[in-house]
């Protein structure tokens, strides 16, 4: 487990209102006897340069040791935690994590990072057809414009972040669906 060759900032998402779970960070919940956050942070720390968390409007303050940062424009969705993600990591290349995807795996993460290239803006996952739009990488220079545009435009549907504005996408389209579940509602968690 070691870092690619193109530094990583991870920015795990987790500012979601989270309606249908009674307003908890989704990043909080149990899993398996570890929180979603501390798997995640677990698994990515040895890959990747920092970890900040975007936290959208909420009060949680995930640990000392993670930078947070907030939403540049409240109610937007992901796509205002990915800009301030962009906007505050110094390397070049971020990898956006879902806060509520509690089956991520190390091996994803390196597959992920190690798909970054010079020729590239952003690797992507594919399941079945549809962009996965909450875990993927970013070069932070061509992705930064791109999504501060969709913000100032209104338009927020982040998986048309990869599809619709020209970045030139690597995709991988071969993982298990269920690597990528994220939880939603209390039956998720069974």
């Amino acid at each position: 487990m070691t870092q690619g060759p193109h530094p990583f900032t991870a920015l795990i998402l987790a500012g979601g209102r989270a309606t249908r779970l009674g307003g908890i960070v989704k990043a909080t919940l149990d899993v398996g006897g570890e929180t979603i956050f501390e798997r995640q942070t677990r698994l990515l720390a040895p890959r990747v340069v920092e970890i900040v968390v975007a936290t959208g409007t909420a009060k949680w303050d995930p640990s000392p040791a993670h930078r947070t940062v907030m939403d540049p424009v409240t109610g937007a969705g992901p796509l205002a935690g990915i800009a301030a993600g962009l906007a505050a990591v110094t390397t070049p290349w971020m990898l956006v994590v879902a806060g509520d995807m509690p089956d991520l795996t190390g091996e994803l993460f390196d597959r992920i990072i190690g798909a970054a290239s010079d020729t590239i803006d952003a690797v992507g996952i594919r399941i079945g057809a549809l962009p996965e739009p909450l875990l993927c990488a970013l070069r932070v220079k061509a992705a930064r414009p791109v999504v501060e545009r969709r913000l100032a435009e209104g338009r927020l549907k982040a998986s048309a972040l990869l599809t619709e504005d020209g970045l030139r996408v690597a995709w991988i389209d071969d993982i298990d669906p269920a690597a990528v579940r994220n939880i939603n509602t209390p039956a998720d968690l069974r």
